[in-house]
C-alpha cells in the first residue's frame, strides 16, 4: 500500500519488474495469460518465475477462460483471479467462475459500454470489480483513461464491495484519478512501462511518488 491506496501492478514478465514493483510498495503482481496480449505469460513462463518472485498477492488476468483452465491456475498458487469478459456475457458463465475460486478470490472485469454500469446481478458473484476504459475490440491495456465519474457512482452506490479503478494511470495524472474517481485501490500496466512487458523502474518511482511515498 502506498499512502494509504492500494496498488496493483498489472503486466509482470520479469523478475526485475516484479522486484522494482515490490520495492515501490505494490500490494499485487498482475501476470497475464490472455494469448493476444503483448504481456502475455504462458504456464510454463510463470513456473519457471514463480521461485523468484517477491512475496506479494499474484493475480491471474485472464479473458473469459474455461472453468478448466481457471481450475488449473487456481491450483498453480495465484491468490486472486481478475477476469474480463464481453458485456452481456451469459450469467451462468460468469457463476462457474465464480463457484470454481469464490468469490472472495475472483475480480471482475465486465466490458462496460459508456452508457451501461455493472449489472446488479453480477453483484454477488465477486467480492471486488474493476473498471477499466472501454474498448469495442479490446480488453484493457489501451493506455486510455476511463471514466472516473462512473467509478466513484458505482464505489458510492456499492461500498460493501471493493472497486479499483483502471486505465490509463500513470504518474502524472494518477492524482487527478485519485480525486476525481475516490479510488482507494487503482491498477497499472502501460503508465509505467519503457515497452508493453517491459516496466519502467523510474516511472515505477515516480508513480509512488504521486501517491505521496517518499522513495530513494
Amino acid at each position: 500500500m502506498i499512502n494509504g491506496i492500494s496498488v496493483k501492478v498489472c503486466g509482470i514478465t520479469s523478475e526485475a519488474d516484479a522486484q522494482a514493483a515490490a520495492e515501490i510498495g505494490a500490494d499485487y503482481l498482475g501476470f497475464i495469460f490472455y494469448p493476444n496480449s503483448p504481456r502475455c505469460l504462458s504456464a510454463a513462463k510463470y513456473d519457471e518465475l514463480k521461485p523468484r518472485l517477491p512475496a506479494v498477492k499474484k493475480v491471474a488476468v485472464l479473458v473469459e477462460p474455461s472453468t478448466v483452465d481457471l481450475a488449473a491456475l487456481s491450483a498453480a498458487g495465484f491468490d486472486f483471479f481478475q477476469i474480463h469478459f464481453k458485456f452481456g456475457l451469459p450469467l451462468a458463465r460468469v457463476r462457474e467462475w465464480s463457484e470454481v475460486v469464490s468469490p472472495a478470490r475472483l475480480w471482475l472485469v465486465p466490458q462496460l459500454p459508456p452508457a451501461d454500469d455493472v449489472a446488479a446481478e453480477l453483484l454477488p458473484l465477486a467480492d471486488t470489480f474493476l473498471l477499466d476504459t472501454f474498448h469495442a475490440a479490446k480488453f484493457g491495456g489501451t493506455g486510455e483513461t476511463g471514466d472516473w465519474t462512473k467509478f466513484q457512482r458505482h464505489q458510492a452506490a456499492h461500498p460493501e464491495k471493493r472497486w479499483i479503478l483502471s486505465g490509463g494511470l500513470k504518474p502524472e495524472n494518477v492524482s487527478a484519478a485519485l480525486r476525481a474517481s475516490g479510488a482507494k485501490f487503482i491498477d497499472v500496466n502501460s503508465g509505467v512501462e519503457s515497452s508493453p512487458g517491459i516496466k519502467d523502474h523510474v516511472k515505477l518511482q515516480q508513480l509512488a511518488l504521486a501517491l505521496g511515498r517518499r522513495t530513494e
